[in-house]
């Protein structure tokens, strides 16, 4: 992976919101408060643009996690698997090689078609071999016509999982300084809470993993955005991300 300073590539997200998927995807086990749930980022997606199957409510006893393509555990589907116990990831029969896992059991698939519509199904392993299973879906699409609006936007790299693992919060500022009178919104990895900052509009989402998700994006949306993360030394990293948002 590139390191989170690092901007890639722009793709066009015909979707109401939008998602900075600055992957520093924390090793995040928080405390069971349901069901095992997968929630896909976005559901609807652009082809070429990247989805995020994000797992909620693990137990705090799970070992390991694997998932397949489809709604059943079946072994000739298994895309990758993830050992908590020696943090390795063993690539599966279904694997495409354009798909990521992290160490709290997301997925990640990067430059999705439309052949990748469908379900996917996650199989988490307890410390006492016991099982538990979650399925989440979501749809690609065609990229929309240039003549229509969209959304464009530079997404960064992710660094190494070490360096992730040692992440204690996410901070988010709108701009491309990190500057307290436009922070939007923060993490703590530590205590599991959101606090929002002076510019936030209520239409931002900040995920466990430090991504934000913006619903009913607006033209005035347009810009730069920082992402600062804190690691446990206290020192920061810094990563800016862009997006555009075109009318009709």
């Amino acid at each position: 992976m590139q390191p989170a300073s690092a901007c890639a590539r722009r793709g066009c997200i015909p979707w109401q919101g939008i998602l900075l998927a600055v992957s520093l995807l924390t090793f995040w086990n928080p405390q069971p408060t349901g069901q095992l749930t997968i929630e896909p980022v976005p559901v609807d997606a652009a082809e070429g643009t990247d989805v995020l199957l994000l797992v909620h409510n693990a137990s705090e006893n799970v070992v390991g996690y694997t998932w397949f393509k489809g709604n059943i555990t079946d072994s000739r589907h298994q895309i990758v698997s993830y050992s908590i116990l020696t943090q390795t990831a063993t690539p599966g029969t279904a694997f495409s090689g354009r798909e990521t896992i992290y160490p709290n059991g997301s997925l990640l698939f990067v430059n999705v078609t439309q052949e990748d519509t469908g379900s996917y199904t996650l199989q988490t392993t307890r410390n006492d071999f016991s099982n538990e299973v979650a399925t989440g879906e979501f749809r690609v699409h065609g990229p929309l016509s240039k003549q229509k609006g969209h959304l464009s936007s530079r997404q960064c790299q992710q660094p190494p999982t070490s360096e992730a693992e040692n992440v204690l919060g996410y901070t988010w500022f709108k701009g491309d300084m990190t500057e307290r009178r436009h922070q939007i919104v923060s993490y703590s990895i530590l205590t599991q809470t959101a606090t929002p900052g002076t510019a936030f509009s209520g239409r931002e989402t900040i995920y466990p993993n430090g991504s934000l998700l913006f619903v009913n994006v607006t033209q005035e949306d347009t810009g730069f955005y920082t992402l600062q993360t804190t690691r446990n030394d206290f020192s920061n990293e810094v990563a800016t991300g862009e997006f555009r948002v075109h009318g009709e």
